[in-house]
């Protein structure tokens, strides 16, 4: 599992009930809800992924990672 996976899980675990309650919504109010989570986790990623990219070696040697690995993650597009 990648840094930027686990992250996001994390997220996932902390929205908790509130992540469930919406997704049952019909119509063009569900889909906007859909559409805007889908959003929101893409700019999620990429923030990260941007956040990483500007970290220190001595950062990234602290979160276990090296700069290959930051920088390899850094250049992923923000819809994968």
């Amino acid at each position: 599992m990648g840094t930027i996976d686990a992250i996001q899980l994390s997220h996932k675990r902390n929205a908790g009930i509130a992540d469930t309650a919406s997704n049952s919504k019909p119509g063009p109010v569900g889909a906007l809800l859909r559409l805007w989570r889908a959003y929101s986790a893409l700019a999620s990623k990429r923030r990260s992924r941007l956040a990483l990219g500007e970290l220190s070696a001595e950062q990234l040697k602290d979160i276990g990672l090296t700069e290959a690995e930051a920088r390899r993650e850094a250049a992923v597009p923000f819809w994968r």
